[in-house]
């Protein structure tokens, strides 16, 4: 990828991760109208990747875009949240099923991950966090072999989905640092070839982190 090319991907993830951190916290309501244009001159870019960064905003179902009438925002769908969080559990589960057994090379990178993880949390990092468990939890799939596993899981956004999810919990004032220990527990089956230890292990931490989208859960 030329200097060009990875500059602009780099500058359409920050403003995607901007626009998220605005529409959860409520800077952007529901409804408000996102103009590429003003973004465009807020951030000091050309529209593209504006564009770019709307695309997949709306791919995550945040915002919707309209003929005439330009990109809205439709804010968090928790019930849709919690519905693809199901898929995901069933999909990572499946995945280190056809993993097995695991190979060195996936278990030091999983290591590695996991201990960007936990150096993330003891720092108060969450972004640093958020990265890490989603390198994790993808390189669990790709493991799989199976390719529309992984295209799945990369059409349904999790970047911006568990991003939803995990500040979801922050902002509920939960603490990261038990997510790291149910890391521990799935890496430590997973070294041990206990296929259905971790299996049950990654059901245990997808399921945690779904409860962000509870009934009833405070949103902040």
């Amino acid at each position: 990828m030329s200097q060009v090319a990875l500059k602009r991907v780099c500058m359409r993830d920050r403003i995607r991760d901007t626009l998220v951190g605005r529409i959860l916290d409520g800077t952007y309501p529901a409804g408000t109208q996102l103009k590429e244009l003003y973004l465009a001159r807020e951030f000091d870019v050309s529209q593209a990747p504006i564009r770019e960064a709307l695309r997949e905003l709306e791919g995550s179902g945040l915002v919707s875009s309209e003929r005439f009438r330009g990109t809205r925002v439709r804010g968090a769908d928790f019930a849709e949240m919690r519905e693809s969080y199901e898929l995901r559990i069933m999909l990572e589960a499946r995945s280190v099923v056809l993993a097995a057994p695991y190979g060195p090379q996936l278990l030091e990178d999983l290591g590695e991950y996991l201990r960007s993880m936990d150096t993330a949390v003891k720092t108060d990092d969450s972004e640093s966090y958020i990265d890490n468990s989603l390198r994790f939890h993808r390189r669990l799939v790709e493991s799989s072999g199976n390719r529309t596993f992984l295209g799945v899981w990369d059409s349904l956004l999790w970047d911006i989905r568990g991003r939803i999810a995990l500040r979801r919990l922050a902002d509920q004032g939960k603490s990261l640092k038990p997510f790291v220990s149910l890391h521990k527990a799935l890496l430590g089956r997973l070294r041990a070839q206990d296929v259905q230890g971790a299996t049950e292990r990654v059901q245990a931490v997808l399921s945690r982190v779904n409860s962000a989208f509870d009934e009833g859960s405070s949103a902040r």
